[in-house]
């Protein structure tokens, strides 16, 4: 069994996919990784960077051909498909930094938690940011949700999961859809018991390119999905509610949820501001509606319960702000 299987979420990026590739190639981890290229109905020329990489290292690399469904589907053919302990997603146009690629493999050999955390890179045109979404863990040292750490969210870039946690618990991600990653990551996040923090920087994701999806006009043309995301989120939450989490573990899946539902209604405040208020109500009624639960856990969001205050009446200072923060911050 191979140690760690990556997902690879490739849908026309042979711009990009050479550089992401390029980073898992390397012979000291040959026998312990598995790559699975899953091209999503791709019209360039990913296949062909692929294939690439499919002669250099046979035993390492995969190309999986499927028709375009979305994200999440590349990442539900990745969990069907991975044969290694550990199962980690990572997108067509980011890469990792290859050492530490080398010294996570090693770690993991040593590691049997169902969760394992990492630190990433923010990439820009024109800088760096790194960071850690962990508090309170140390490094190496295996953890439960009893247990009193901080974790302020977790994202795809920091998540690696037992695979086999994954297929027993029939882990499927809404297809045809972007923004569907915290989906996958608050399932990885509920169905793990034990995790173990490890300091790597990582993964690197690209950021302030005009063609991703989180770019703010990109987020407003396909706010339909965001809200789509945003119900299927709230449903999960209340599901998961019901069962019953640890108060550690509902901490961590409520920080990693609430930024979705904010970020939906901060795509709204790109609209004019009659607008907006009209979307925002709605959005935040059909809320309400899926989950009371839910509805009322998120008042515990400062954003959402500004946004919220007064019947939506400071929406428009609300929305003032925010349009000076993209200004200035470009998210």
């Amino acid at each position: 069994m191979k140690t760690l299987t990556i997902s690879v979420a490739a849908y026309n990026v042979e711009k990009t996919l050479d550089k992401t590739l390029e980073s898992f190639n390397d012979a000291r981890v040959y026998n312990d990784l598995e790559v699975l290229i899953v091209d999503d109905g791709s019209k360039d020329n990913t296949k062909l960077v692929a294939q690439k990489y499919e002669k250099i290292a046979p035993q390492t690399f995969k190309y999986v051909e499927k028709e375009n469904g979305g994200h999440g589907s590349t990442i539900n053919k990745g969990i069907s498909l991975a044969t290694g302990k550990y199962f980690k997603v990572i997108d067509g146009d980011d890469w990792v930094d290859t050492d530490a690629l080398i010294k996570f493999i090693d770690e993991l050999k040593h590691v049997d938690s169902d969760m394992v955390l990492t630190n990433h890179v923010e990439v820009y045109p024109n800088r760096t940011n790194k960071v850690c979404l962990v508090k309170g863990m140390e490094a190496n040292k295996e953890y439960t949700w009893n247990n009193d750490f901080d974790i302020k969210r977790v994202v795809l870039h920091t998540l690696t999961v037992k695979i086999e946690l994954l297929k027993k618990n029939n882990v499927h991600i809404t297809e045809n859809c972007f923004y569907v990653d915290v989906e996958y990551v608050v399932w990885a996040t509920y169905v793990s018991q034990t995790i173990t923090y490890l300091n790597l920087y990582l993964y690197m994701y690209r950021l302030g390119s005009s063609d991703q999806s989180v770019n703010k006009n990109n987020m407003l043309k396909n706010v339909g999905m965001q809200e789509k995301v945003s119900y299927q989120l709230v449903r999960l939450y209340d599901k998961f509610t019901n069962n019953g989490m640890k108060p550690n573990q509902d901490s961590t899946i409520f920080n990693t949820f609430k930024r979705s539902i904010g970020s939906t209604m901060r795509t709204y405040l790109l609209l004019k501001t009659k607008v907006a208020k009209n979307k925002i109500t709605i959005f935040d009624q059909n809320i309400h509606n899926i989950s009371e639960v839910s509805y009322q856990r998120l008042n515990d969001d400062r954003f959402i319960h500004l946004i919220r205050s007064n019947n939506y009446a400071l929406l428009p200072f609300t929305k003032i702000l925010y349009r000076l923060w993209v200004l200035k911050y470009g998210y």
